[in-house]
């Protein structure tokens, strides 16, 4: 006899219960992003200036850093996302395949390809975090929570409605 939770967490008729998992499976991925993001920005492809909290807060605790130029981080940034956009997806198709939604609307390679191409939309989200950096002057890290909460919202109800059966 399965437990209430297993119940909960294999389950995927709910409305409740995919908004749930979908946050938490969201929240995977967005652990593999940010992961993914701060390792290359902090020690491949400069993408901090000095006055970012995340480089701060390393810096005070004794990590040597190179703050980025603006045309580094300019350039960088998107090659960064670009990488953590590929990465994270991937975690989250095969989290929300197996935990939240039911597969089947389209054939698999479809499928695949429907989840991918929905998640372009990101790149707004991107562009709009680039604009925040270098237009209004907002650190990367708080550019990248706002475009995170904003791809959430968008991404859950394309997924929901148009990738899988729901």
């Amino acid at each position: 006899m399965k437990s209430r939770f297993a119940e909960f967490w294999e389950g995927k008729e709910s409305p409740l219960a995919q908004v749930v998992k979908y946050v938490l499976c969201g929240g995977i991925s967005v652990l593999v992003d940010q992961a993914t993001f701060y390792l290359l920005a902090l020690w491949a492809l400069p993408c901090l200036r000095a006055t970012d909290p995340v480089f701060q807060l390393l810096e005070a605790l004794g990590v040597s850093l190179r703050a980025a130029t603006e045309a580094e981080l300019q350039r960088n940034f998107w090659i960064i996302k670009a990488v953590c956009f590929l990465t994270s997806n991937a975690a989250v198709y095969l989290l929300n395949v197996r935990y939240v939604f039911k597969g089947g609307r389209h054939r698999k390679p479809v499928e695949v390809a429907l989840f991918f191409g929905s998640s372009l939309f990101q790149f707004f989200f991107i562009w709009l975090g680039g604009v925040l950096i270098t237009v209004f002057g907002w650190e990367v890290t708080y550019s990248n929570i706002a475009m995170l909460v904003a791809a959430l919202v968008v991404n859950f109800v394309v997924r929901k409605k148009v990738v899988f059966k729901g």
